[in-house]
């Protein structure tokens, strides 16, 4: 068990929940991706069971219905098991985390968010729903996903229900979800980009807080280090423009955000014992660096529009799709909440 505080060990817990939550339904879209047509008169079984039925599809409706119910029964029974069994519940009520971690959790809520729903409407739509419907379906289905975990916070004694992660949630699915309405299409990408950070010029006691929070391995890193975690708008100009414009279709413009400097929820504080809130640690058993500036980070590069890239594969029509999630390494321009504007050849 990673030592801190209990809060950011749930962090770090739900975090990786949602993570592997996502990768399942990252699987469904792999599988079931509505966004392939035909390309011959008879098209062999697999580019057939692949291509957006033209009519509702009820056997494919239960196939997608069946196999999310599975995932999610299986994720929600891990998820209290492994975490929320141990600790002792009471009437549902609040907490106010909004101002923890510089918001990179409620940035990474929001990302969630919006692929699933992105991920999902998609499912909805090749059972050959009508796009309306399928457009609130997935909406829907992204909402309660993210809303498990709230409603779990809300019962337990140590957290609470967080109006901070639900507003970010319903921020994201409703991004996907008003584009599909707009234009049928996702012009705006929400995507995701880390880095290992080097912690090596930290003070020992600052190293050991890092490994207990991110973790060693590369999986851990990726997907815990808020120090090293990245937000990313893209937007692919060609889609407001004329057909004849001269920016490739292709390249995309992306205003990222990050945060450094973070090694407690709201401040750089820890107690030695984990169960403990710093605020309520006694100082004999508390570390505290509040020297280490904590910042946020805004960024300014440009991107790749992987599902501009025409193919006759549809395999690699469904691999783009999914690794649109991702921002691509371009420049990028760092404009520091401490003042300073950095320039990087190559930033992920």
């Amino acid at each position: 068990m990673q030592i801190c505080t209990y809060k950011q060990r749930s962090l770090s817990f739900r975090r990786a929940f949602a993570h592997v939550r996502s990768i399942l339904f990252l699987f469904l879209l792999f599988s079931f991706h509505s966004t392939i047509t035909a390309q011959t008169e008879n098209p062999p079984p697999l580019r057939d069971f692949l291509t957006t039925s033209e009519e509702f599809n009820k056997g494919r409706l239960g196939l997608v219905l069946g196999t999310e119910g599975v995932l999610y029964t299986g994720a929600v029974l891990a998820l209290y098991q492994y975490w929320y069994k141990d600790y002792p519940t009471e009437p549902f009520h609040f907490f106010n985390d909004n101002a923890e971690w510089l918001q990179q959790d409620k940035a990474g809520h929001f990302y969630t968010a919006f692929f699933e729903t992105n991920l999902t409407t998609g499912l909805y739509r090749w059972t050959g729903m009508e796009d309306r419907k399928a457009y609130w379906a997935g909406f829907a289905t992204a909402s309660a996903l993210q809303l498990t975990i709230e409603m779990f916070d809300g019962f337990s004694e140590k957290w609470g229900f967080s109006p901070g992660d639900f507003a970010a949630n319903t921020a994201g699915a409703a991004l996907a979800t008003g584009q599909y309405f707009l234009w049928d299409e996702q012009r705006i990408r929400v995507k995701f980009s880390s880095h290992f950070v080097n912690y090596s010029g930290y003070d020992q006691a600052v190293q050991d807080r890092a490994v207990a929070l991110y973790g060693t391995s590369g999986p851990e890193r990726v997907l815990k280090d808020y120090n090293g975690l990245n937000l990313w708008l893209s937007v692919n100009p060609t889609h407001f423009l004329s057909e004849d414009t001269w920016w490739p279709h292709w390249l995309m413009i992306s205003a990222g955000y990050g945060a450094d400097g973070l090694f407690g929820g709201f401040e750089n504080a820890w107690c030695d014992d984990p169960l403990v809130k710093p605020e309520e640690c006694d100082p004999a058993h508390l570390t505290s660096y509040p020297q280490i500036p904590r910042y946020r980070q805004y960024y300014l590069s440009l991107d790749v529009d992987l599902t501009a890239i025409e193919t006759n594969s549809p395999f690699w029509d469904m691999m783009f799709e999914i690794l649109s999630i991702v921002k691509i390494p371009a420049p990028a321009i760092e404009f520091n909440g401490d003042g300073r504007v950095n320039f990087y050849p190559l930033y992920f």
